[in-house]
């Protein structure tokens, strides 16, 4: 007798919540299902508005979590579950776990500001803090940059946007700059001519533009000379080897020598 009542029991909750459950995990199954079609298709229309490619992952992600948290919320309801406890524990939880990353939360949100606004792109050469690199990554806690020696520098988006950066876009102009001290005497129409020469058979240098010699600073021994070449800033660090090395070798050849080497040589 006993156990035909819980038998009973059993037959009478599979009638009351049979029927819920299968509709439950029906509507979960053609719910991802959607989902995930929405996603895709979303993400396609995000490529046809040509969105930057640091942007897309993120509102991606954003789109996807937050339709998947609905679903699952439409589907306790039909069960029977109170959606509203699973709300306040939610918040509860939110919020402690809010209080214990409170930098980490700073830092998301300089990752969404920088993912808005876009002070800077992946490509660009950036200076932060004295350290330089090109941007790699752009997450949502922190930027990724890469010097010229293949070193990854990860920096906290709170630090990126607490303070200056310097930014010289992937293909933007920028002039890459060097400071050499020459003789007193030596000619500065001679220094302008080999500069004129080496730019001209540089791969990197912005056709049209200039390249720039200027006297910065003199003293009774030697001529502080401040060159300049227009490149883009994808081969600015490039660019700067360049001038070194070319200039180094022109200068030797037509006897200009370095304010270091000639004190040297006095010694």
């Amino acid at each position: 007798m006993e156990t035909k009542t819980y038998t009973d029991q059993l037959i009478d909750l599979a009638w009351q919540y049979g029927p819920k459950v299968l509709m439950a995990l029906a509507l979960l199954v053609v719910g991802f299902w959607v989902i995930k079609r929405m996603t895709r298709g979303f993400d396609i229309f995000m490529r046809k508005r040509k969105l930057d490619d640091s942007l897309r992952p993120f509102f991606l992600s954003l789109v996807d979590v937050g339709m998947k948290v609905v679903l699952l919320l439409v589907v306790a309801s039909m069960v029977g579950l109170e959606t509203t406890s699973f709300i306040a524990i939610f918040s509860a939880l939110a919020f402690s776990i809010g209080l214990a990353l409170q930098g980490s939360l700073g830092n998301f949100a300089s990752g969404v500001l920088i993912l808005l606004f876009r002070p800077y792109r992946v490509g660009d050469l950036l200076t932060v803090n004295g350290m330089a690199g090109h941007v790699a990554e752009i997450q949502i806690f922190s930027t990724i940059l890469v010097t010229p020696q293949g070193k990854r520098i990860i920096i906290p988006n709170g630090k990126m946007t607490e303070g200056p950066i310097e930014n010289m876009g992937y293909d933007t102009p920028v002039q890459a700059q060097i400071s050499l001290l020459v003789d007193a005497e030596t000619s500065l129409d001679t220094v302008r001519q080999i500069t004129e020469e080496v730019v001209g058979r540089s791969a990197h240098a912005v056709p049209g533009r200039v390249p720039t010699v200027q006297v910065s600073g003199m003293s009774r021994d030697d001529v502080k000379i401040d060159i300049g070449c227009w490149t883009s800033g994808e081969h600015y660090n490039d660019t700067l080897d360049y001038l070194y090395e070319e200039l180094k070798t022109a200068f030797d050849t037509h006897g200009i020598k370095l304010a270091k080497e000639r004190r040297k040589q006095n010694v």
